[in-house]
C-alpha cells in the first residue's frame, strides 16, 4: 500500500479505472419481448427462430431494441445509426426498415416493427400499441412510453 501511495497520482488512476471497467457490467444480450440481440456473438432471435441480419440491420435494429417503445423519427435514425449530419434526400431509412421488418416479423407474428406515419418507427413488443400506431401521431415519445406503460 505504501509503494501505491509514492507513485504519481496518474499511475494510482489509471489502475483504479482500469479496475472499474473490469467490473462494470455490460449489456450483452438485448431482449424486447419474444426478441433477442447478442451483442457478442451479432446473432439475433424471434422466439425460437434465428435471424440472419446484414450488419447495417444490426445496427439498426440494436439501435431500436435500446429504444423500444419509442418512436424514432427519420433524421435520429439518419444520425444516429447512419451517422449523417444531415438527413439527405433519401429513401435509405425506409429500404433498411422494410427489409429488417420483414426478417424481425415473420408469418403468423405479430408485428413488432411498425411505421408511424410522418414521424418514424416503433419497435414493441406490446400488441395494442402495434394495432393503435396510426391513433397515435400526434404523441410524443414520454407520452408513448407511458401509453405502454399503462397497458403492461
Amino acid at each position: 500500500m505504501d509503494s501505491l501511495g509514492k507513485q504519481p497520482l496518474s499511475i494510482v488512476l489509471i489502475i483504479s479505472r482500469m479496475k472499474s471497467c473490469v467490473h462494470s457490467p455490460v449489456e450483452k444480450v438485448l431482449h424486447v419481448g419474444s426478441l433477442e440481440l447478442d451483442l457478442i456473438d451479432r446473432t439475433a432471435r424471434r422466439g425460437n427462430r434465428p435471424i440472419d441480419l446484414r450488419p447495417r440491420e444490426f445496427q439498426l435494429l440494436k439501435y431500436m431494441m435500446q429504444r423500444s417503445d419509442q418512436v424514432l423519427t427519420f433524421a435520429n435514425l439518419i444520425k444516429d445509426v447512419w451517422h449523417f449530419k444531415i438527413a439527405p434526400e433519401t429513401n435509405r431509412v425506409n429500404v433498411h426498415m422494410g427489409r429488417l421488418r420483414s426478417k424481425v416479423d415473420g408469418p403468423n407474428e405479430a408485428p413488432m416493427i411498425c411505421n408511424v406515419r410522418g414521424e418514424g418507427f416503433v419497435l414493441s413488443a406490446t400488441p395494442a400499441l402495434a394495432k393503435n400506431l396510426p391513433g397515435l401521431r400526434g404523441l410524443k415519445q414520454r407520452e408513448l412510453t407511458q401509453t405502454n406503460s399503462n397497458n403492461v
